[in-house]
């Protein structure tokens, strides 16, 4: 019951070598793909960077605006404190 079986080695031999090109070619495809997404990686981390800078200051400026805001609501609920308070103390004048 041992059959055996007639193979040609260079017929193997032809079969291995092309399966290994293509894999080197797989290979050699998926570093051109790694290579295309770490270019993309650079260009997102740059964009990023750059929108990081626009928000950094668009925050400045709300910052300057809510202090202006803030020192001018102060400035009038003391005038108006002010002259409430010399209604009630002085109210013949």
């Amino acid at each position: 019951m041992n059959q055996t079986i007639e193979v040609n080695l260079s017929d193997v031999l032809t079969r291995l070598e092309t399966k290994i090109d293509r894999l080197q070619s797989d290979v050699t495809e998926i570093k051109i793909d790694v290579e295309k997404l770490k270019t993309q990686n650079e260009q997102m981390n740059k964009r990023i960077d750059l929108i990081e800078k626009r928000i950094d200051g668009l925050d400045s400026r709300l910052n300057t605006l809510t202090i202006g805001f803030l020192s001018i609501v102060g400035i009038l609920v003391t005038g108006l404190l002010t002259a409430v308070a010399k209604l009630i103390s002085l109210p013949n004048f």
